[in-house]
């Protein structure tokens, strides 16, 4: 239940982080073939259902639905795996703004300084975010393989055999417990 319940958060961290980074890439610093932009969203509906599920699994683990908490498990497993190639790329080839200074939404600024300094706020923001979303990934990515092998573990299994447990009294010698008594005697004894 802690794994998906951790699934459930790491997904509202992906769209508060995605928010903040789409607000970041807004008109004055955005690039149109920016493909990461969305990659937090996809990546958090996957992640919120695939917690629920586990979540309702681990209350309730009746064989459908362990199926499709498995079923989600993989894909958020498979999704973060392309995420991760998607966010890794985006921090590993740096994008710069330099002729953005240029355009009319920054004319009003005084010197070319003040606009290259803003640029740069903005692009060290969209990387430490990108860094960080890139680390929740990869916590969702284990997170996400290990239910799905939780959840393997269940429905791939034979034999759904019982545990018996067996208690056994140590009496005193001499002195026989009640409960190895015959039935009448148990009788006598209690009357």
């Amino acid at each position: 239940m802690a794994l998906g319940i951790t699934q459930i958060l790491i997904g509202i961290l992906e769209i508060s982080f995605g928010l903040v980074l789409a607000i970041t890439e807004s008109p004055p610093t955005s690039n149109v073939q920016e493909g990461h932009i969305a990659t937090p969203y996809w990546l958090a509906i996957l992640y919120i259902i695939s917690g629920s599920l586990s979540v309702a699994a681990a209350k309730d683990p009746k064989v459908p639905l362990v199926k499709g908490m498995l079923a989600m498990n993989v894909v958020s497993s498979v999704a973060a795996g392309i995420a991760i190639v998607i966010l890794s790329i985006s921090i590993t080839h740096p994008r710069y703004y330099r002729y953005k200074c240029n355009s009319h939404y920054y004319s009003d600024m005084s010197t070319p300084d003040n606009c290259q300094g803003l640029i740069i706020i903005f692009y060290n923001l969209m990387h430490t975010i990108s860094a960080v979303l890139l680390t929740v990934t990869v916590l969702e990515f284990f997170i996400s393989i290990t239910t799905a092998a939780f959840g393997c573990a269940t429905m791939c299994r034979n034999v759904y055999s019982e545990t018996t447990v067996v208690i056994f009294q140590k009496t005193d010698e001499g002195l026989i417990p009640a409960s190895a008594l015959p039935r009448q005697i148990n009788k006598d004894v209690e009357a």
